[in-house]
């Protein structure tokens, strides 16, 4: 993956449509509806000396552009950009004039009109101007306020405006000045504006406020070519053209948490040095046209190229592997791919995706790139680089397959469906273990190896990390696994997590990611047999059961491990009914692994319960004789692991959740019904 190259392409394409500035503007955090969205204007009346907030006037999106949103300029620059959302009113009531004033000196605009009018609002009164960046603001006083609101001192903090001692939110400011009692009316975007008799002039509109913004942001036309920092000509590393105005100064206008800024350095490392000092044009030093062409590719990027990965912010960039790539049609695939991530379902990704003949078949890659960003620095948590789409399809068919052949243990299975059975802690600092979720995605997109234990592990992880928190109270952490779905439901829980497993296992053998295979190769005739529901027969009952270990390939030491999962089932079962809720038999099963002695005192606990709860059954007498034939003789070498004998004790256990067995007693059949209509 080239990201500068893919980035420069994207901006080259978008300025041949857009205009230069339509790269700054900024889209608006998110809020929810925006029915009762609106832009509200802060007008200074110069006829009157008077600073009005009015006329505020229906949100669309166009306005961002027609009104030049540009957000906040970065914390450790001037604040110049004049249109701010509600939330950042602040700076209109504080350094936005001064710093607008100064930046106009700076880039020798002080004798512009755009600089008069600020020596204007001046001289009425409506704005003070300092000598030094931060300084200055306008003249609160000046506000006009409700006829009811006595103003005895007024205070603008960041969080919003105090008067008279008692603090409101910038918005609830504005409300109050406009008389809105509303409270689903949402005023989202500032506008400034001057109002000299009939006349109107929208500032952020205003030909010297472009000009600036363009000066600033290095996206004006140089007059005199420029020059390297160095003073010669060098080779633009992205165009690879020879030219005066090379430099690596522009990276210092890029967004600070942007995705340009992944792949900037200035490091020592990165640079010659010589006598003058560390000579940083000889780390990717750029021309002014490509500077220009990454700086819109970024905003391109931020708005149509951005999606989620396992809850985390991550570019989806596709790029083609022949030829030149088409616009519109690389935003197709970046959302299908960002769909494959969310959905929990593989087969109806399948279907969407069914009509673009081309995303299934055209030569393209994909890129993504899974990031964190404070607003003042980016950090990259993991890159899965130039994955065919034709990739992405077949991973996607063999997840869907193995979904269906599991039915109706699972409902469905897809790569989103991987976040939600890998445990991930969460602390305020955000998901603390999410490397091991997006680590599998790249071993499974990008065909790297994997050992076949550490998918066991992540197994018995989500079986003690679930039923720790679903023990508890109140749900603490583990968000991803979705546990809030099953409270008091925990056997469901245990369902999702073993079936899902077995169905990733298999995907992962098809894919050959895989050290050493899980499972056998399933017989003619164990492929060939069709799950026909749960009878009453009990022998038939227990085929089923042989032809599902069968069909799945599992080994005689899972097959005995997966008939001890279906006792405890049992023994869980009548504990329920005899009023022991938390059903104790589960807390004999150590979730982080179990050797053989620990399995061979579980077996023996199973038989004492049943036993003891007169549920030695002649279905339970047939599970114990399959488990014997499988086990077979006491051995010194199991080829199995601690973590492998929980997860097929489980599968077992799992296996029997939403079936009656056969030996049900009418309270036992009646209680589970209950809990089936629950979970439905």
């Amino acid at each position: 993956m080239n990201l500068p190259q893919i980035t420069a392409q994207i901006g080259a394409r978008e300025r041949q449509t857009k205009s230069q500035l339509s790269s700054l503007v900024k889209p608006l955090k998110a809020k929810k509806d925006k029915k009762n969205w609106f832009v509200v204007f802060m007008t200074f009346e110069m006829s009157q000396g008077e600073i009005v907030f009015d006329s505020p006037l229906p949100y669309s999106e166009e306005m961002l552009e027609t009104y030049h949103y540009f957000g906040n300029n970065s914390a450790a620059s001037m604040q110049t950009y004049l249109v701010r959302e509600t939330d950042s009113l602040f700076y209109l009531l504080t350094t936005v004039w001064n710093d607008l004033y100064l930046a106009l000196q700076k880039y020798g605009m002080e004798t512009s009109e755009l600089a008069e009018w600020l020596r204007k609002l001046q001289g009425t009164g409506l704005i003070h101007l300092g000598e030094k960046m931060k300084e200055g603001s306008v003249s609160l006083e000046r506000i006009r306020l409700p006829s009811d609101w006595k103003m005895a001192r007024c205070e603008v903090k960041k969080e919003g405006v105090v008067i008279d001692g008692d603090q409101y939110k910038f918005e609830d400011f504005i409300r109050r000045l406009l008389h809105d009692d509303v409270k689903n009316n949402r005023y989202v975007l500032v506008v400034p504006r001057i109002r000299d008799g009939e006349k109107i002039w929208v500032l952020s509109q205003h030909p010297d406020y472009m000009k600036l913004v363009m000066r600033i942001n290095n996206m004006h036309e140089q007059e005199d070519n420029g020059v390297s920092d160095s003073g010669s000509r060098r080779v633009c590393y992205l165009c690879h053209e020879k030219k005066e105005d090379v430099s690596s100064s522009y990276t210092t206008k890029f967004n600070r948490s942007g995705i340009n800024k992944i792949f900037t350095t200035t490091t020592i490392n990165a640079a010659r040095f010589h006598a003058g000092g560390h000579e940083y044009d000889d780390a990717y030093s750029i021309c002014r046209d490509c500077y220009q062409n990454l700086f819109s590719g970024e905003s391109v990027i931020v708005r149509r190229f951005r999606g989620t990965i396992a809850r985390e912010s991550a570019f989806i960039l596709p790029e083609a592997m022949i030829g030149s790539f088409e616009y519109e049609y690389i935003a197709k695939i970046k959302e299908h791919v960002d769909f494959a991530f969310q959905s929990e379902d593989a087969a109806e990704w399948l279907q969407s995706v069914e009509a673009e003949a081309n995303f299934l078949e055209g030569p393209y890659a994909v890129n993504t790139l899974v990031y964190r960003t404070d607003g003042n620095s980016v950090s990259v948590l993991d890159a899965i680089e130039d994955v065919p789409v034709l990739r992405f399809r077949r991973v996607m068919e063999i997840l869907s397959k193995r979904a269906a052949e599991l039915h109706p243990h699972i409902k469905g299975f897809s790569l989103g469906s991987i976040y939600r059975i890998i445990p991930v802690r969460e602390t305020e600092k955000g998901q603390v273990d999410i490397h091991r979720v997006l680590s599998l995605y790249k071993v499974i997109l990008s065909g790297h190896l994997l050992e076949r234990e550490t998918i066991f592990q992540y197994a018995c992880d989500a079986f003690d990390k679930g039923m720790r928190q679903l023990a508890k109270k109140v749900i603490t952490n583990y968000r991803n696994l979705a546990l809030l779905s099953f409270i008091n439901k925990e056997d469901f829980y245990l369902k999702k997590i073993a079936m899902s497993y077995l169905a990733l296992m298999h995907a992962l053998e098809d894919l050959d990611l895989l050290d050493k295979p899980f499972f056998r190769s399933p017989s003619e005739e164990a492929k060939e047999m069709e799950h026909t529901g749960t009878g009453k027969d009990i022998g038939q009952i227990v085929q089923e059961m042989e032809h599902f270990l069968d069909r799945q390939g599992f080994v005689p030491e899972a097959k005995a491990l997966f008939y001890l999962g279906v006792l405890v089932h049992r023994v869980a079962v009548a504990q329920y009914l005899k009023e022991h809720k938390t059903k104790p038999i589960l807390k004999k099963i150590q979730f982080q692994g179990m050797n053989t002695k620990e399995i061979l005192r579980l077996y023996e606990e199973v038989v004492e319960k049943l036993r003891q709860y007169n549920k030695l059954t002649l279905f339970a007498e047939r599970l114990m004789e399959r488990f014997h034939h499988y086990y077979g003789p006491l051995r010194e070498k199991w080829p199995l692991s601690d973590n492998a004998n929980v997860f097929y004790v489980m599968a077992g256990y799992a296996y029997l959740v939403g079936t009656k067995a056969p030996d049900l007693s009418p309270a036992e059949a009646e209680e589970l019904e209950n809990m089936d209509e629950q979970v439905e």
